[in-house]
């Protein structure tokens, strides 16, 4: 009987060694290919490509501090570092939609912020008001916003071409932070210094969001996303 016993138990710890491991949650997956999710809204993984849905009102972005809550992700990176990601598609604002902010909106891109210090690279898509009135005429343009302890800038770097996937990259080398742009993932822009003075900490945060300023439900995919060294520093294979 003890023998019989000792048998069944051994089975039942085989048994229990040769469970398979469940695989890992989409979120567990966004969290490794994209950084931790953040921001009211959704998020969809496909593949390498990640999509965020907002929830049908205002996605406030870093500007806002305490009332950000733009859906995004971000990742720890230290010391120097490039990160490339492309914005496949993403909402244009709905010009009869409630909006905040001056003008109907939205937002989707890079983001590096730490030590009160941020630069957010994005497809910036906007309607323009005259005389209070928002004009039918979208504006698709790269932009960039830099923020700092007591304010901030933006501007614009280039119009989008209409059907051109927006590819952005954001460069930190020897504590110089530069952004670049390309509308076919292959020749790319001249490297943009802000003039700002941008003294981020050694670790900050890297990652994609979408903000914008309508009240309406909308979404924008982002593909592949990378975070590596400046191509200078890479290791030699």
């Amino acid at each position: 009987m003890l023998r019989a016993t000792t048998l069944v138990a051994l089975v039942s710890a085989a048994l229990v060694v040769a469970a398979p491991v469940p695989p890992p949650s989409e979120k567990e997956v966004v969290a490794k290919l994209w950084g931790k999710t953040d921001g009211a809204g959704e998020f969809e993984l496909n593949g390498k490509q990640l999509t965020m849905r907002t929830v049908g009102q205002p996605a406030r972005g870093y500007i806002h501090g305490k009332g950000m809550n733009m859906p995004r992700t971000a990742r720890a990176v230290t010391g120097d570092f490039e990160a490339t990601v492309t914005v496949t598609d993403a909402a244009a604002p709905n010009p009869k939609n409630k909006h905040e902010d001056a003008w109907p909106g939205t937002r989707a891109g890079l983001t590096v912020a730490g030590g009160g210090y941020c630069v957010e690279l994005h497809l910036y898509q906007f309607h323009q008001k005259l005389n209070g009135a928002v004009q039918d005429d979208l504006k698709r343009v790269v932009w960039i916003d830099t923020w700092f302890p007591g304010g901030g800038a933006g501007s614009t770097l280039a119009q989008v071409p209409a059907g051109k996937s927006t590819h952005l990259r954001v460069t930190r080398k020897d504590k110089t932070v530069s952004v670049s742009y390309s509308f076919d993932g292959k020749q790319w822009s001249a490297p943009y210094t802000p003039r700002q003075g941008l003294d981020f900490s050694d670790e900050v945060t890297v990652g994609v969001f979408f903000a914008h300023s309508t009240h309406q439900i909308a979404a924008a995919t982002f593909e592949a996303l990378s975070v590596e060294k400046p191509k200078e520093q890479k290791e030699p294979k």
